[in-house]
């Protein structure tokens, strides 16, 4: 499909007329790049210009667009069975399978999952079951959430509030009760490394002491913050929270809806330092976007506690398209892709890459600063004088310039937060399509900052 500008400008008065887009904001909207269809990790618009997905759509599109693999697995089982539920009694192939091959991939002492329809519902889901377990174990006292400043896991209101970015609060309070974020402390001295956006592990443990451990249920934690600006952490940063978590019997939520599924060179991201969860949320590529689908994944002992609840203890959660049997096929489908294709391990060689050619092309850059990546995740900070470390004046929209040039004049779409431009493109992409990605994003910070 390829229109005209008149056809354009229809669709997108259409647009702008009835449909309310995540993170609305009308003006955003006054000229949107409409997409068409897409193969391989490129996208092409209804004006048929082709860009390089530079973010994975939206972090999981991992094995690509236009997979008929994908299409046939769905389409095949539509043909058998519209809906199946999965509540009391019920169950379907696709998704005992799909539930098989995660707890195969995830960490060795995970052992159920429940699926979901999104990475919001996944960890919404995942809290409650924190507080449902403490609650089968005599510690109804045990509530609370801990999560970290820049996290982001969802929109629900409960996962809003879990959020650590205020922009996703404004107008949408009061927040729910009982979720808590760890701060800066007065005292920054400490013998710990920072993770790239300056927060240390014991920032966690100062929470849980302030509210007191026999209040907290759970933390929650992303291993690269994704969506807040892609902050790695440091080497030590997670096997410190783990002892922390075990230390005062908080469970240790992770939440890998980004890093999941190979994203980070890893199948799942805390394999890369040796520790686990006691509950995981996924979602995003675990059907590579084609169909929404998530999950969370809990501890053997976790889902023993479940096994054994008693009559008047029934886990109340339910989701109407939990496992549904079409998603869980092309789950099933686009897990075989990774491995028939070795996508994870390409993840790991084009991230180098990528961080590589990042930094050839822009370290002691004078307006760069914070270079980051880990596996085919990465991103770098647009400052006025990195020597002093001052920023932009927010006004400038320094980091919209940027994306735009790349998109306009270097054909890659990417993702800003503010002056931070990040990076995540699919796990299939070649050494070639990376070196367009980096060249463009030089290319934009000259033209914009220089």
């Amino acid at each position: 499909m390829t229109i005209d500008e008149a056809a354009y400008l229809a669709l997108t008065q259409e647009d702008q007329a009835h449909l309310l887009h995540p993170q609305f904001y009308a003006p955003d909207h006054q000229r949107p790049v409409i997409f068409d269809h897409g193969k391989g990790v490129w996208l092409t618009d209804v004006t048929g210009k082709s860009y390089i997905d530079g973010l994975a759509s939206l972090w999981n599109v991992a094995v690509g667009h236009g997979r008929g693999e994908l299409a046939d697995a769905a389409a095949e089982q539509i043909r058998k069975v519209a809906f199946t539920n999965n509540y009391v009694g019920f169950s379907n192939v696709p998704a005992i399978k799909l539930a098989s091959k995660v707890i195969e991939l995830t960490y060795d002492n995970l052992g159920g999952v429940y699926f979901t329809n999104s990475g919001s519902e996944s960890n919404e889901g995942a809290f409650k079951t924190a507080r449902f377990y403490w609650n089968l174990q005599g510690r109804p006292t045990k509530t609370k959430l801990i999560s970290r400043e820049r996290a982001y896991h969802g929109g629900t209101l409960a996962t809003s509030s879990m959020t650590g970015l205020p922009a996703f609060w404004k107008y949408f309070g009061p927040l729910v009760p009982g979720i808590v974020h760890t701060r800066k402390p007065d005292n920054l001295e400490c013998d710990c490394e920072p993770n790239t956006d300056g927060e240390c592990a014991h920032w966690i443990e100062d929470a849980i002491l302030r509210e007191g451990p026999d209040t907290v249920a759970a933390i929650i934690v992303e291993p690269v913050k994704g969506a807040g600006g892609v902050w790695t952490p440091a080497d030590g940063y997670f096997q410190r929270v783990r002892e922390i978590c075990d230390r005062y019997e908080v469970l240790m939520i992770v939440d890998e809806v980004i890093t999941g599924f190979g994203r980070t060179g890893y199948w799942f991201a805390l394999e890369r330092w040796g520790v686990q969860p006691d509950i995981l949320s996924i979602a995003k590529a675990i059907t590579s976007g084609y169909i929404p689908m998530g999950a969370f994944v809990v501890s053997q002992t976790i889902l023993n506690a479940l096994k054994e609840t008693p009559p008047d203890a029934r886990f109340m959660h339910a989701y109407t398209n939990s496992a549904h049997p079409t998603a869980a096929a092309v789950g099933l489908r686009n897990l075989q892709i990774m491995e028939d294709e070795h996508l994870v391990e390409n993840a790991g060689t084009m991230g180098e890459r990528l961080g590589e050619g990042l930094a050839a092309a822009l370290d002691g850059h004078p307006h760069i600063t914070n270079l980051r990546h880990l596996g085919l995740m990465a991103g770098f900070t647009l400052v006025e004088d990195a020597k002093k470390g001052t920023a932009y004046d927010a006004s400038k929209a320094t980091g919209l310039q940027v994306q735009r040039h790349m998109r306009e004049q270097g054909s890659v779409i990417t993702r800003i937060v503010g002056d931070n431009v990040l990076f995540a493109p699919p796990l299939c992409i070649n050494g070639d399509e990376v070196d367009q990605i980096v060249d463009a994003a030089a290319k934009a910070v000259r033209a914009v900052c220089d």
